[in-house]
């Protein structure tokens, strides 16, 4: 797929299509459509680089479905939770704090 450009409805089609795995993913992180960000983000199969990428997208959508993702470095958790939207950083602390009662146990 390398640098093709898509338009919004066949990039938000491949972004939720499982066979669209690893390097295919990262023209679709950086989509001008930010649902299509989105799409990516929410992705467990997305590679940890378009993960740190996307946690400097500046659209909530985005960083939600960011947030929303296991494999999202705690480091961008981190960054998120003095985020200016307070959604997006009360969803980055909910997520920072299920992270330490999980090291606890």
């Amino acid at each position: 797929m390398g640098a093709t450009t898509y338009d919004h409805a066949a990039a938000l089609a491949l972004a939720g299509d499982a066979r669209v795995t690893g390097a295919d993913l990262l023209p679709l992180a950086v989509h001008g459509e930010p649902d299509v960000r989105a799409a990516v983000a929410g992705r467990e199969d997305c590679p940890t680089g378009a993960l740190v990428s996307l946690g400097y997208d500046h659209r909530p959508e985005v960083l939600l479905a960011l947030l929303g993702n296991a494999r999202t470095p705690t480091s961008v958790v981190r960054n998120l939770a003095d985020h200016g939207a307070m959604d997006v950083a009360r969803a980055a602390e909910q997520r920072l704090r299920g992270i330490a009662s999980s090291s606890v146990q």
